[in-house]
């Protein structure tokens, strides 16, 4: 509790103390990925990208969560799937890019996104191009 009011503190002051100023603070899973994201890169000499723990944490637990369900609706070939995942993944980070956080709505929305393309244009599976040409 004195590290918080100590941190509030430092921040009204308008002066940011180093770490070891303020003693050792505990980081959580959403605190050191900001702070890796923040890393140069070795390689590029430029900043890397920053991802906010939505982008690295929440978005790829509600892509996985719509393909799961997404497979359990109806047996799909591995190809479409793969093309299932592609389609989330994109509709899933262009909204949270739109600000949106909530697991579940992105869940829902990948699904209603999908479910969308598949009722106007059909994802295709491998095999159906195959059966095609040899026809």
């Amino acid at each position: 509790m004195s590290q918080i009011r100590q941190s509030s503190d430092v921040l009204d002051r308008g002066k940011i103390k180093s770490p070891t100023e303020s003693g050792p603070l505990v980081q959580g899973p959403a605190e050191s990925a900001a702070a890796a994201g923040n890393r140069r890169s070795a390689n590029e000499g430029s900043i890397e990208s920053v991802e906010s723990p939505v982008e690295q944490f929440v978005a790829p637990a509600a892509i996985e969560r719509a393909l799961s369900i997404y497979q359990q609706l109806r047996q799909h070939d591995r190809s479409v799937v793969t093309q299932a995942r592609k389609i989330l993944t994109h509709r899933i980070f262009a909204m949270v890019d739109q600000g949106e956080c909530d697991e579940h709505r992105l869940t829902l929305g990948g699904l209603t996104h999908l479910e969308s393309i598949e009722r106007d244009h059909g994802i295709k599976s491998a095999s159906d191009s195959q059966n095609k040409k040899q026809r």
